[in-house]
């Protein structure tokens, strides 16, 4: 099992026992943006309450779920951790919806996609500029704004610059966003 698999046995799981999901992080700005490489997939499931049994059925003998929920600071949310056990190492991080307003706003405009042959979901292009410059504002991680550099310049264009705009003045990243735009090639 390589990591699309991990990935899309994760996704078909989730289908199996009705959780409404979506892709973000790495995968979804890869969607969006130039892709690179990534040792873990990040997905935001809409509810904590699920049928725990249920998933790990589902997820079959390659990957196995930590039973145990972790707080992860950079999103300030609960997750599950799913590993593959073989082969190169990848870990498939299921984040639960938090009451932030911007995680419920980039909830209900996911946008349908595919993945692996298999219908899903993905945070839009300006959630994933919103949510990295959130990221790198706590953890200052540099894939983080190579990620927002590299979705602003390939979907510059089809932006909604005001709703990114709004979000940003919001969580104070503002400035951020304007150094970035500013650094891209006209």
């Amino acid at each position: 099992m390589n990591s699309e698999d991990a990935v899309s046995t994760v996704i078909r799981a989730l289908d199996a026992i009705g959780m409404p999901h979506m892709l973000t992080g790495s995968l979804a700005s890869n969607l969006y943006g130039v892709p690179r490489s990534s040792h873990d997939a990040d997905l935001v499931l809409q509810t904590l309450q699920f049928d725990f049994a249920a998933l790990r059925k589902e997820l079959g003998p390659g990957l196995h779920i930590n039973p145990q929920l972790s707080f992860e600071s950079i999103t300030g949310t609960y997750r599950y951790n799913i590993n593959k056990l073989e082969g190169e190492p990848f870990k498939v991080e299921l984040f639960f919806l938090s009451d932030d307003p911007h995680d419920r706003c980039r909830f209900e405009r996911r946008r349908p996609t595919s993945f692996d042959g298999h219908a899903t979901f993905v945070a839009s292009p300006e959630d994933v500029v919103i949510t990295k410059l959130r990221w790198w504002q706590i953890e200052k991680r540099n894939k983080d704004i190579d990620d927002v550099r590299n979705v602003l310049a390939v979907q510059r264009d089809s932006l909604d610059w005001p709703y990114i705009e709004k979000w940003c003045d919001q969580h104070g990243t503002r400035k951020l966003l304007d150094d970035v735009r500013a650094g891209l090639p006209s």
